[in-house]
């Protein structure tokens, strides 16, 4: 009995110094990170996860708080030689899902052993982006602060209509509007205007307006909360006029809901002083989009 269970054991520990070999001598490629350009390293909460799509099946490549050129990325030569496409995508810090988020911020498709990564490819395109908006603040009764608020669309003599023109985003993002101006401390501070998905909507947010009257229907912010602004560092209410305005891509969920992303697809790096009913264009700004190049 003694031998029988002897022998079993030895049996046993052939199998797995097979398996084992087999792991071992899987082929492997590297894929390498030719260039990446404005991707933010990540604080503790969230990550980059990087993917690689092959038989129809998503591959995680890894997680990582920061991308850089040159880096390699290492899966199964198989599955590398059939890969369609390259994907990164942003997780939650510890996420313990192995499957890919929503927020997928840049990919591309393989031609050849190389893939373009843009936003286009997994946000949205943007070369048809416009913008206008009107340095107004509807929701209060004072005629003479039109300075300190801003929407974006257009008057179009009492019947307005919106001021912008961008994609729909897909599940995972969302838009937001910002303002950058001084406080007392002439600290630069972005005061968002609010999250939205459409522009013919309201934003998600009017923490800053007045009650008095109802906002439009459209994205936007009266800055009239004195109580709230002061919390901010401001004394006297922000005056918008020459300041920058955007619109920014956020993620969502968001690890930094005070702070813009990278992604801002239209701006106005000096407004002008013309208050409402004058509107202001913004520019498109590719300079922005996050882009990168892998090979195999």
């Amino acid at each position: 009995m003694k031998k029988i269970k002897f022998l079993g054991l030895l049996t046993a520990a052939a199998l797995l110094a097979s398996c084992s070999g087999d792991d071992d001598s899987v082929s492997r490629t590297d894929i390498t990170l030719q260039s990446i350009t404005l991707l933010p390293s990540l604080e503790e909460n969230s990550q980059y996860e990087v993917w690689l799509t092959s038989g129809g099946e998503d591959i995680s490549l890894g997680k990582f708080r920061s991308l850089s050129n040159g880096q390699t990325f290492s899966a199964a030569s198989s599955s590398v030689e059939n890969a369609s496409s390259f994907k990164i995508s942003l997780e939650p810090g510890n996420d313990p899902s192995a499957d890919i988020s929503n927020t997928v911020i840049l990919s591309g498709s393989f031609n050849g052993n190389s893939a373009d990564l843009t936003i286009a490819n997994s946000i949205g395109n943007f070369s048809n982006a416009s913008g206008i908006f009107t340095l107004w603040t509807p929701t209060d009764s004072d005629a003479n602060n039109n300075q300190n608020g801003v929407y974006w669309l257009n008057p179009n003599n009492g019947n307005p209509q919106a001021g912008l023109n961008l994609p729909t985003l897909p599940a995972g993002w969302r838009y937001e509007g910002w303002v950058t101006v001084p406080n007392a401390n002439n600290q630069s501070v972005n005061l968002s205007t609010g999250r939205f998905s459409s522009p013919t909507g309201r934003d998600e947010t009017a923490a800053y307006s007045s009650q008095v009257n109802t906002a439009p229907q459209f994205p936007g912010e009266d800055f009239v909360n004195q109580s709230i602004l002061g919390q901010l560092g401001f004394n006297l209410l922000p005056d918008l006029r020459l300041k920058k305005v955007f619109i920014s891509v956020e993620p969502e969920p968001d690890n930094n809901y005070a702070e813009p992303f990278v992604i801002q697809p239209l701006i106005n790096p000096r407004s002008t002083n013309s208050l409402y009913p004058t509107t202001q264009t913004m520019d498109l700004n590719t300079l922005s989009f996050p882009r990168g190049v892998v090979s195999r």
